[in-house]
């Protein structure tokens, strides 16, 4: 048995031999070393049982499972472990009551009790659910179980080999969402029309193409001399935008910064940046949002469109303007990212 860091995540996996004989490499979670040991010890004695051909599955299944433990106490778990790791708390809201559901779907309690069937149906289930929804589903899952194989609390992964029929969805359901991007004549109205803060955050999503989660939590401290530098929420990313470069309004969001109220230390937008860090509150900017672009008479757009407009228009408005550049703008670390944010602009 050999105990292994990864290069790339810095979390520890543990190798060793199957009764089949092959080697197989299972990652235990963590970049503790001292926790990786203690973990690794009880495949240290699965390997010895199987050297000594006094294993079946049944044997190491009593050994390393935990026949007692409940769904709900492994998703408390494994929630502790993943903001451990810093997932955003949005994320982790979302899968959460993915795998609350999933239980009270199939009616099971423990964690043992959950075979490939109970998740197969699930992801499937016969609904309205896209096919990018589903396979959510499929991840927040198998992201719980692998936690519970790399814990050993059950011996293998049930939802390994588990996919999406997509063969049961309407064409509907598996087209990808098309997202359309916001014109100059939308962003003149929403200007001259927008209460406080809704102002701010359209003329910031227009000119630097932040999501809204980066425009509610915008800090004092972003608003550096010459460029408004922001670490991005769902990605981690820091962006820095030129204040005076045209594509980036050419000196708009100077004045943008001297029409925001200093209500707060920190933050520049108090309240929303409370409410954006609510699981539970966060979709009040959506729906309220929503229904300012409802009086403007503006349909089928959303404050994500913003993103789409920024990199469509800089594609357009500045031809030595490389998709590397753009992509580094947004936060992207992929220009194939990048691309899926192209429109014909207007």
């Amino acid at each position: 048995m050999k105990l292994i860091k990864s290069d790339r995540t810095g979390n520890y996996s543990v190798r060793f031999k199957t009764m089949s004989g092959k080697t197989r490499t299972v990652s235990l979670e963590t970049k503790n070393q001292k926790e990786a040991k203690s973990m690794a010890k009880k495949y240290e004695l699965t390997e010895s049982l199987i050297k000594q051909k006094k294993a079946n599955r049944d044997v190491l299944t009593l050994m390393l499972a935990d026949d007692d433990l409940t769904i709900a106490e492994c998703i408390s778990e494994w929630k502790e472990h993943s903001m451990v790791r810093c997932k955003s708390a949005n994320t982790l809201y979302t899968q959460v009551t993915v795998l609350e559901k999933f239980a009270n779907f199939n009616n099971i309690r423990k964690l043992s009790e959950i075979t490939p069937d109970h998740i197969f149906n699930y992801i499937n289930e016969k609904c309205d659910v896209n096919l990018n929804s589903r396979n959510q589903r499929l991840a927040a899952i198998r992201s719980m179980l692998n936690f519970a194989v790399a814990k050993c609390y059950i011996l293998s992964d049930p939802s390994a080999g588990v996919r999406v029929d997509a063969s049961r969805l309407s064409h509907k359901q598996k087209e990808t969402r098309q997202r359309v991007p916001f014109t100059k004549e939308d962003y003149k109205k929403m200007v001259a029309h927008a209460p406080y803060f809704f102002k701010q955050a359209v003329m910031l999503g227009w000119w630097t193409g932040l999501r809204a989660v980066d425009v509610c939590k915008l800090e004092w401290d972003s608003w550096g001399e010459d460029h408004l530098n922001v670490w991005t929420e769902k990605t981690d990313t820091r962006v820095a935008l030129p204040y005076d470069n045209p594509l980036i309004g050419g000196g708009v969001l100077r004045k943008t910064i001297t029409e925001i109220e200093q209500n707060d230390s920190r933050y520049c937008f108090p309240e929303w940046a409370e409410v954006i860090s609510d699981p539970n509150k966060r979709s009040r900017f959506s729906v309220y949002f929503t229904r300012f672009l409802n009086r403007m008479e503006i349909e089928g757009k959303s404050f994500h469109s913003f993103r789409h407009s920024f990199v469509s228009r800089v594609n357009k408005e500045d031809y030595n303007s490389s998709l590397e550049k753009i992509a580094k703008w947004v936060g992207h670390s992929r220009t194939e990212t990048t691309k899926g944010y192209l429109h014909d602009a207007s």
